[in-house]
């Protein structure tokens, strides 16, 4: 009697809708990829210490007081961590898709209501700066704030 052993079938190759998703961690009320967090820290960690020991050495080479050169050298640390920063935000751009339940609609028709019934009113979108028109064109909005300022002046200004 022999046990024979079967070799597990294997899997299909992920698809793109079956691809691993990258693991999500919230740090300080955000939602960030693990791994990119991961690679941020050790970029700013090597960009940091290098700037800060390199500018050691250089700063006490000529400046005569060494407070002051550890000073320097610090502030030249600092630098090198916003360097890092700005390496990691073009490295890793924002990953957001925002999606908007269909119940949220009337949540902003909500919002546009009260905001029309306060003492000021809604206003009008002609006076409104060009970013913010762009920003309201962006989220669908704008033309929602058109239609309760028609219907503001249709009514004699009570909606």
């Amino acid at each position: 009697m022999s046990i024979e052993s079967q070799s597990a079938p294997q899997a299909p190759p992920p698809t793109d809708d079956q691809a691993p998703r990258p693991r999500y961690l919230e740090v300080w009320g955000d939602t960030v990829a693990g791994r990119d967090l991961a690679v941020s820290v050790v970029i700013g960690i090597v960009l940091s210490v290098c700037a800060l020991l390199g500018a050691t050495a250089l700063f006490n080479s000529f400046v005569a007081d060494s407070s002051l050169a550890d000073a320097y050298a610090l502030l030249v640390g600092i630098a090198g961590c916003l360097v890092a920063g700005v390496v990691s935000g073009k490295l890793f751009r924002p990953k957001r898709n925002i999606a908007v339940d269909s119940s949220e609609g009337d949540a902003v028709g909500d919002v546009i209501r009260v905001l029309q019934e306060e003492r000021r009113g809604l206003g009008s979108v002609d006076d409104l700066p060009a970013q913010t028109v762009r920003e309201l064109k962006d989220l669908d909005l704008y033309d929602r704030f058109v239609e309760a300022e028609n219907r503001t002046h249709e009514t004699g200004g009570r909606s």
